[in-house]
């Protein structure tokens, strides 16, 4: 997601907000297991902490940490402490169980979403009693994007009693197999490609994958693509090979338009200003399948420490074992690996553990049986919708904000599925991508990311309010979009 829908910060910009708001380290004790009461295991959460603005009573800004070290995550999201500082907020971030150094045990079983959401249920809880906050004073505004936006949206519906409200940012809740999701995600990339690479753009991806699976048909075109491609093995007598590049190569694509910030960036991976019109560019500079691989080294090698991809580690085709071993792939990535086998199947991994990309209904079962193969487990598709709702959401008091160039738009909630009356608001952003509402400001600042920072300060302030006189529940307003 999910970031899929989700994802995390491979690197440290110089200037975040690790240097320029240096927080406070603790380390919290949580259970391993949530839900079992015979089990009294603990293990040690980290979390992140800011309060030189705070004074008692007045709001907590909650920040989800995701699938990464969560010094990761608060050193790239600075709206968050444009807001505190604005709002004289505490900022408090917490990693997430299984990343960074908050590992409970080498048994992921008891990596859950919903184990995540009773981590910070328990957490809230005690940090609010720590400081002495009555029953009307602290308010606790919770902020994420992607993934961790995920987790503000059904936070809410599961533990509305224990927030204000919340800022689900790039935040695919309406993302499940069946529904014709996966051909709006493509569209969505392609328009990026289109608006902010070149006009011509998306007709000459098309045209290199249709040649890719030309040559796919035959063990002498799949040895032309491993050499085109530079494949770490030998793809003649894959017979899958052709689904496996494809999904590669449209995880690079998505994760391409997802990251095309205006400005160079190490979210994910090292990539330029505007990746999208760079990687029209390296396509089209080639008429055979060596501009796809431009396009690959652009995603995933600005340190040249690649020389061949693993294609065949994608979990589509032939069920494979396959690790994800790149030189930037990040260890917690197995992690998200197995999240997304478990409850969240349409944001695997693709593209050497860098890249996202969802599946076809029509592959979903071999990405269960990649999974089997892998954990043990196969994804139970239906399960969100069952434990915390999915899309259907009867607690308001939530902004859900996308931008125009990220795919993961795809999968924001429809107005249609909630009900009336419910204080929910969702606001487009125009040329803006994967969560950039909760970076710093731009450098010069755009005014679409700003009205968007101005709606969250509007709405933040609005139910920390709320909740102080005695309100906050979820209930009035209505949609707005």
């Amino acid at each position: 997601m999910w970031r899929l829908l989700a994802l995390c910060p491979c690197a440290l910009a110089h200037g975040g907000a690790l240097e320029r708001f240096p927080p406070e380290v603790s380390n919290v004790t949580s259970f391993v297991d949530n839900f079992d009461f015979a089990n009294n295991a603990t293990f040690h959460q980290k979390a992140l902490t800011y309060s030189a603005w705070w004074r008692a009573g007045n709001p907590i800004f909650f920040f989800f940490g995701g699938e990464g070290s969560v010094e990761g995550f608060y050193n790239a999201s600075g709206a968050v402490f444009e807001h505190g500082q604005a709002l004289e907020a505490m900022v408090v971030f917490l990693e997430h169980r299984y990343y960074g150094s908050s590992r409970p045990s080498s048994d992921l079983r008891f990596l859950t979403l919903e184990q995540a959401l009773a981590d910070t249920a328990w957490f809230l809880e005690g940090l609010r009693r720590r400081l002495g906050c009555g029953e009307r004073e602290c308010p606790v505004v919770t902020f994420g994007g992607s993934y961790g936006g995920m987790m503000v949206a059904w936070f809410r519906q599961k533990y509305p009693h224990l927030t204000a409200g919340g800022l689900a940012s790039s935040a695919p809740i309406d993302f499940y197999p069946n529904d014709g999701r996966q051909e709006a995600f493509w569209n969505a990339t392609m328009h990026t490609f289109r608006f902010f690479g070149s006009e011509g753009c998306p007709g000459e991806v098309d045209k290199a994958l249709g040649l890719l699976q030309q040559q796919s048909q035959d063990a002498a075109g799949r040895r032309q693509i491993s050499e085109a491609l530079g494949s770490c093995e030998d793809l003649e007598n894959e017979t899958t090979a052709g689904a496996k590049v494809d999904f590669f190569l449209r995880g690079v694509f998505a994760t391409l338009a997802m990251l095309d910030y205006p400005v160079a960036s190490n979210f994910v991976t090292l990539l330029p200003a505007n990746p999208a019109k760079v990687a029209c560019q390296r396509l089209q500079s080639s008429t055979d399948l060596r501009g796809l691989r431009r396009v690959v080294d652009l995603f995933l090698n600005a340190t040249g420490s690649y020389r061949c991809y693993d294609y065949l580690a994608e979990m589509v085709g032939r069920a494979t074992s396959g690790q994800l071993h790149g030189p930037t792939t990040l260890p917690d990535m197995g992690h998200w690996q197995y999240q997304a086998c478990n409850e969240m199947p349409m944001q695997s991994l693709t593209s050497d553990g860098m890249g996202f990309y969802p599946a076809k209904d029509s592959q979903l079962a071999e990405v269960a049986d990649s999974c089997y193969l892998r954990y043990g487990l196969r994804p139970r598709t239906a399960w969100l919708g069952v434990s915390l709702g999915g899309s259907r959401l009867h607690v308001g008091q939530l902004l859900f904000t996308d931008g125009e160039k990220d795919p993961w738009r795809a999968g924001t909630p429809k107005a249609s599925r909630i009900p009336s009356g419910v204080d929910i608001v969702q606001h487009l952003i125009p040329a803006a991508a994967h969560h950039e509402d909760l970076r710093f400001d731009a450098s010069p600042p755009r005014a679409a990311v700003l009205e968007a920072k101005r709606l969250a300060r509007r709405l933040v302030a609005r139910w920390a309010a709320d909740f102080r006189r005695g309100g906050g529940s979820g209930a009035g307003g209505g949609w707005v979009v």
